[in-house]
């Protein structure tokens, strides 16, 4: 009997070989620095950038990323001097300029409660109101959140301050990006499976690639790489780079 995973990677393997695919091209990448997701001196770039690459060369393509300012990024891959922006949330104003991938991965912002703390998860905000959640100066968090006024926010000039403070029980709880959580925590050297990630997570986005509209085989560059984030994802490379990154 064939397992349902060798299914899928021989179904996606097969998709690669029977549908229209453009000649293998490099493909020249924009985007910002933005750790722990991808930045210039992180290994390989990050994970996202592993991730990109893999799907880009399983759909038959080269892929090269350059870091540069965010708004620099967009407007040079919008007026078509490069091929994609690596790494954006959706929305639809994006979709008159670009051409969305599928869902790389998905991003999860929360709350994150101090060791030893006996609070797990929670239903509504209000069942928060009597603890200390450290917020970071300048940071958007979702609406709900931000406009909940009878929560004791206690506001840090960074996210690594708020780190900080809850690892020594200065605050109950911080709100983060998860994952930026771990990676400067991670840093300063604390043990993250002392904390809590709280559930439900506050929002969650999916992280995408865009292509320029102004390129000709943009809609097909984007029918690649899709095809090839099947291919990584149904023969395991996909989880065997993330492995490697959360190791």
């Amino acid at each position: 009997m064939i397992r349902p995973r060798t299914l899928r990677a021989l179904l996606a393997i097969t998709l690669l070989l029977i549908c229209p695919q453009l000649a293998a091209r490099d493909v020249s990448m924009l985007t910002l620095n933005w750790a722990p997701h991808y930045a210039s001196d992180l290994p390989e770039q990050g994970l996202t950038t592993a991730l990109v690459k893999a799907a880009f060369r399983a759909g038959g393509h080269n892929a090269e990323v350059e870091f540069i300012p965010w708004a620099r990024a967009l407007k040079e891959v919008e007026e078509g001097k490069a091929d994609v922006v690596m790494g954006a949330y959706y929305n639809e104003e994006r979709t008159q300029k670009f051409i969305f991938s599928d869902v790389i991965y998905h991003l999860n912002l929360g709350l994150i409660a101090r060791p030893g703390l006996d609070k797990t998860r929670y239903q509504s905000l209000q069942e928060l109101s009597e603890y200390s959640i450290g917020v970071a100066r300048g940071f958007a968090n979702s609406e709900d959140f931000d406009a909940a006024n009878y929560l004791d926010k206690q506001v840090a000039s960074t996210p690594r301050l708020n780190i900080r403070k809850l690892f020594r029980g200065r605050i109950d709880m911080a709100v983060m990006n998860f994952d930026l959580f771990r990676y400067e925590a991670k840093k300063e050297g604390f043990c993250i499976s002392d904390v809590t990630f709280m559930d439900p997570p506050l929002s969650t986005e999916g992280l995408y690639v865009m292509a320029s509209r102004r390129i000709a085989d943009g809609e097909q560059l984007m029918q690649d790489f899709n095809r090839g984030l099947a291919a990584i994802r149904a023969n395991g490379e996909f989880d065997r780079i993330v492995n490697r990154f959360r190791k």
